[in-house]
């Protein structure tokens, strides 16, 4: 089924666009913002089965991440992370995905038919379990399975001890009103007049409840007991599967590395015929090239695009590579714990002075198509997409109407400085980034040069890839860009990103009109209505001069032509580690 057909045409037809500028090679020139890669043009025409082969038995293969990981638990704030998504992916049940051409396939391995709504009013969904479905050590995937991710999973501290749980999204647990099991399914019954239009999508369970029983957590009748067990599975290599792959223990270097073999209790339909996977963190990009040519790897998609590795990429022997839309944006979050920042009028000001355009021209605009993004929510490729943020000027580089509200406010330009209407010096702000990220360091680069012009000193503070989760959630920044991975649902968005209750609102925005609109975009069963109420608080929220909206993220996908089955999936936020399973060394070739 299709969440919706001309949404998903619209987000296929924006991948395609972006595939079909960039996947091919040849033309060195560089005219046209097209880069020198190529050999998966069959991604444009058919994105779902485009290098797909048939498999031979064995073999080990490497790939390349861009950054680590620091948590294992990706419920919570300090954990989600696409990072850990990845190095997860292998693992974690299968809840069904979007595939490529933006169909989403629900889950045949784990459930023995579509989630079904068996009431509106009260929502109701019914889930059953297929008896094969079963965690590795031969467990059933059962009720305490899906009550232990809700009790992680909501801001009720009657459920679990907040400061531990420390959920990061809370839109789904809030809204549950019980989960039972009847006549062999599993029905999951939300709060009267809650309703989502998103109800088909996906499965509510993650982590094993029997592992949390085996360690003694009273986690069913004692909330510090379950935060307890949350922490457990935030700090402890998991041992277990659901998946077709599990962690090799000892192989594990935290937020560097890891390998997985097989389970060889996967109950799926397919079943993984290499020996081994390798997941190895290469932050440089220029390294991860060197890597893939000399055979230490098999393949990478950086999380960000850098043009002389994508230039590179094509003149690669032995290598495809194509450059696409990604379901990913990056934006500017002030943090309002900042005595300066907490002032409206500063981060008005500072948002009108930055130019969108003029950071879209210093990345992206040499290697491909991408767009200045003006929603939080919905991209320009959406038939949801409204603009929220060119009316308020921001991002419009205008620095004299910048300078212009800052004095309004009674803020004064001496010499260079700018000083508070109390004639203080201001702090420098701290600028934060994920180090390794040529783009965000070009943007950066930028904003700190625009605030020099209204007299606002900045330093530049690159964080070290696998601890972004945690710059973020303990607010270790002033401002910090960092990007988003979503996918064609959008239900859950607003109430991750905004709502005061949400341990990812990193930039700690508080408000209750705001928090109102975000609870109603789930309370339709109509998706249209849904979208216009999700636009309506991005509104609101660019009203707050909080979160700049930056860029639309394509990115660059690179790997031997060796590989097998290993894809672009723009409509998916773990993009080609939607299939791993099916990952493989070609028979042929």
């Amino acid at each position: 089924m299709r969440l919706r057909k001309q949404p998903a045409a619209l987000v296929a037809a924006g991948v395609a666009a972006a595939l079909a500028l960039s996947a091919c090679s040849g033309d060195d020139s560089g005219d046209g913002g097209s880069a020198n890669v190529g050999g998966l043009e069959a991604c444009v025409d058919d994105p779902n089965n485009c290098n797909a082969a048939e498999r031979r038995d064995g073999g080990e293969l490497t790939w390349a991440l861009s950054s680590g990981w620091d948590a294992w638990n990706g419920n919570t704030a300090a954990g989600n992370s696409l990072y850990l998504t990845q190095v997860m992916a292998g693992t974690r049940i299968p809840t069904g995905e979007f595939l490529p051409d933006g169909t989403y396939q629900w889950p045949k391995d784990l459930l023995t038919a579509a989630p079904e709504l068996i009431s509106e009013s009260p929502m109701q969904v019914r889930y059953e379990i297929r008896p094969e479905a079963k965690w590795d050590d031969g467990n059933a995937i059962d009720l305490d399975d899906f009550l232990f991710h809700w009790y992680g999973a909501t801001s009720d501290a009657d459920k679990c001890d907040q400061e531990l749980c420390d959920p990061a999204a809370i839109s789904y647990g809030d809204n549950v009103e019980s989960i039972e099991e009847v006549d062999g399914g599993i029905v999951v019954s939300y709060v009267e007049g809650y309703t989502d239009p998103e109800w088909s999508l996906g499965v509510p369970v993650s982590l094993p409840a029997h592992i949390a029983d085996e360690q003694g957590f009273d986690w069913k009748n004692d909330p510090a007991d379950m935060g307890a067990a949350a922490e457990f599975f935030n700090t402890t290599v998991p041992t277990w599967t659901a998946g077709p792959y599990k962690i090799l223990p000892d192989s594990v270097e935290m937020g560097q590395s890891l390998s997985l073999v097989p389970n060889e209790n996967w109950y799926g339909e397919i079943k993984p015929t290499l020996d081994k996977i390798n997941l190895e963190v290469i932050a440089e990009q220029p390294t991860m090239l060197t890597a893939l040519e000399n055979g230490e790897i098999h393949g990478s998609e950086p999380a960000s695009l850098d043009p002389d590795v994508a230039e590179q990429a094509g003149d690669l022997p032995g290598a495809v590579s194509a450059i696409g839309s990604r379901p990913a944006w990056d934006h500017l979050d002030f943090n309002l714990s900042n005595e300066f920042l907490s002032d409206i009028e500063v981060r008005k000001a500072i948002m009108t002075a930055i130019s969108l355009e003029d950071i879209k021209a210093a990345t992206y605009a040499e290697l491909t198509e991408t767009e200045t993004r003006t929603n939080h929510i919905f991209p320009a490729t959406s038939e949801y997409h409204t603009d929220v943020t060119s009316e308020l000027g921001q991002g419009s580089g205008d620095v004299e109407a910048a300078k212009q509200i800052l004095a309004d406010a009674g803020y004064t330009l001496e010499g260079e400085t700018l000083k508070t209407p109390e004639g203080e010096d201001i702090e420098p702000l701290s600028l934060v980034w994920l180090e390794g990220n040529t783009m965000r360091e070009i943007t950066m680069t930028l904003v700190q040069a625009v605030l020099k012009e209204l007299g606002i000193p900045a330093n530049l503070e690159p964080n070290a890839p696998d601890k972004l989760g945690t710059t973020l959630a303990e607010r270790k920044f002033d401002i910090v860009e960092f990007g988003w991975i979503g996918s064609l649902a959008f239900t859950g968005a607003p109430s991750q990103y905004w709502h005061s209750g949400s341990a990812s609102n990193y930039a700690g925005m508080k408000n209750d009109e705001i928090d109102a609109v975000i609870e109603s975009v789930t309370q339709t069963t109509d998706l249209a209505e849904a979208a216009a109420r999700a636009n309506e608080a991005a509104k609101m929220v660019a009203e707050q001069y909080v979160i700049l909206p930056v860029v639309t993220t394509p990115g660059l996908i690179v790997m031997s032509d060796q590989v097998a089955n290993v894809r672009p999936n723009s409509s998916d936020q773990i993009g080609p580690f939607y299939n791993m399973e099916e990952w493989g060394f070609k028979a042929e070739g």
